[in-house]
């Protein structure tokens, strides 16, 4: 119950900072229809949507690491952090109550990226469900290197 109560305190930190949102969900999908349209415009299959969204999708996961090393930042600055330790939560409440919110938060862009590719021709398969799976542990590595920095 304590690791969920700071997860919702993480979580709605993420989503009061407007350059979370924008940076995390709205620039791998502009990035991704750029090269959609560069695509578009040139006769070699080098941006073919089957293949771009995925790497789009990891890109975006990037920004999780900065997230992450942003929110743990800001609740040192503000000694939230150094309050915490007086509360009763032990280690791995710290470290779930900081990863479950950026678990959702990459579930939800690479959903995001998916359903922007459904648009833009991505044939709907179970190859895409897969995709959400596989791109979990890079999630956690992006994270980990967040709360790590």
């Amino acid at each position: 119950m304590r690791t969920l109560l700071f997860a919702q305190r993480n979580t709605k930190e993420i989503l009061r900072d407007p350059l979370n949102l924008a940076f995390g969900i709205g620039f791998p999908l502009v990035v991704l229809l750029l090269l959609s349209a560069i695509q578009a415009n040139i006769p070699v299959d080098l941006f073919s949507i089957e293949k771009l969204v995925p790497g789009i999708a990891v890109f975006g996961l990037s920004f999780l690491s900065l997230f992450s090393g942003m929110l743990i930042a800001k609740d040192r600055t503000t000694s939230f952090l150094i309050r915490l330790f007086t509360s009763p939560l032990t280690a791995s409440n710290y470290i779930l109550g900081y990863v479950l919110p950026m678990i959702s938060l990459a579930l939800a862009q690479s959903a995001i990226c998916f359903i922007a590719a459904f648009f833009l021709g991505l044939p709907l398969s179970g190859n895409v469900l897969l995709a959400l799976v596989v791109l979990l542990p890079a999630a956690l590595f992006f994270i980990g290197i967040g709360l790590l920095a």
